[in-house]
């Protein structure tokens, strides 16, 4: 018997499965479908995940956070800040500087925010010509004060590089913050660039020089020298503008200066050869990276009020065999979190991302 050819028949049957299961209501709206939460749950919240580096965060005045990102999208690279909610979720603002080219890399660093006297901000603003051939150093490097609202909209209140009070040069500005309304503290920095080998990219070698303090008050804003601040690496301001809280380079001390009785006291040793840096106080209590590696970051450890009072934050959890080590802590105003730039490393050490992140860390 012959098969009767039943194709036609078929195809009109499937057609009509299709279009009913592709019909839909009403169609998608104009909408904003950025992420709306951050990637994963407390305590340890991953806020940014950028094939470039996401580092130096640090909260304005309103709760938000501004952190510098690496802009892998334009061919320069630059680095300009980015602005997020203070509960994580998609970049809502960059701010890059105006009116530049691809043909250079401009870098926007340690950024600083206060509403002491309006709501400013205060940052390093950095440019290099990147054609024919990138420089090893910066061409032009500045210490910018502008409102938040426009922070390019600012003035340049201390070039860099430039003699300090003390007869020494300071090459970079690390742990930029406001000290009061009119003055900014932050350390100044030896920077250089040696080569394992003739062949051999330099590299970047940052030593803190000492601790320094720039009034912006007079129309050439002046800068003078913390007395007993030799070697600082971080600095941090306490309760109020008249006291200080630093770290020294190759120490396992955390320091306090008072500026009405020019004294320096210890307020914690760790001991040992450990590596203590990156110290930032708020609420009462000390955040403190230690150990780990130079440049890659380390633990962090919270100094309650009571001295001697340290408990160890990082790692409180691990995820597929990983974990955490932080660089730049910097808590929320009331103490209760903190963020921090942040590398991802297997349990063994052995693996480690190629790019810094912003994290969010929820205390308890």
């Amino acid at each position: 018997m012959r098969r009767r050819d039943r194709s036609p028949i078929r195809f009109t049957i499937v057609l009509a499965a299709v279009l009913a299961g592709c019909e839909h209501g009403a169609p998608f709206l104009p909408a904003d479908y950025t992420p709306s939460q951050p990637y994963n749950a407390p305590p340890l919240i991953r806020l940014t995940l950028n094939p470039g580096d996401d580092m130096m965060p640090a909260w304005l005045p309103d709760g938000e956070i501004v952190y510098t990102a690496e802009r892998i999208d334009r061919a320069d690279h630059d680095r300009c800040l980015a602005v997020m909610p203070g509960t994580g979720a998609a970049v809502f603002r960059y701010v890059c500087r105006s009116s530049t080219s691809n043909d250079s890399l401009d870098v926007f660093l340690e950024a600083s925010a206060t509403s002491l006297g309006g709501d400013q901000i205060a940052y390093v603003r950095q440019g290099s010509y990147r054609l024919p051939i990138p420089p090893i150093s910066p061409n032009e490097q500045a210490i910018i004060v502008a409102p938040v609202t426009d922070p390019n909209a600012g003035r340049e209140v201390r070039s860099v590089p430039y003699l300090a009070p003390s007869g020494r040069t300071h090459w970079g500005i690390s742990h930029l913050r406001w000290l009061d309304a009119a003055r900014l503290i932050y350390v100044g920095e030896d920077v250089s660039y040696p080569r394992g080998c003739s062949m051999c990219p330099p590299d970047t070698v940052r030593v803190g020089l000492e601790i320094a303090v720039i009034d912006l008050t007079p129309a050439t804003p002046t800068v003078t020298i913390v007395p007993g601040t030799d070697a600082a690496s971080s600095v941090s301001v306490g309760a109020t503008s008249d006291t200080i809280y630093f770290t020294r380079e190759n120490d396992a001390v955390v320091y306090r200066h008072v500026f009405s009785s020019g004294v320096t006291d210890t307020v914690h040793d760790f001991g040992g050869n450990r590596l203590v840096r990156d110290v930032a106080w708020a609420a009462g209590r000390l955040f403190v990276v230690v150990d780990g590696l130079p440049d890659i970051g380390g633990d962090v450890h919270i100094l309650g009020p009571a001295a001697g009072a340290d408990s160890l934050v990082q790692p409180p959890a691990r995820a597929r065999g990983a974990f955490v080590w932080f660089e730049r802590p910097a808590p929320s105003p009331d103490g209760r979190r903190f963020v921090a730039q942040g590398y991802v490393l297997a349990s063994d050490t052995s693996s480690l991302a190629s790019s810094r992140e912003v994290w969010l860390y929820e205390l308890p």
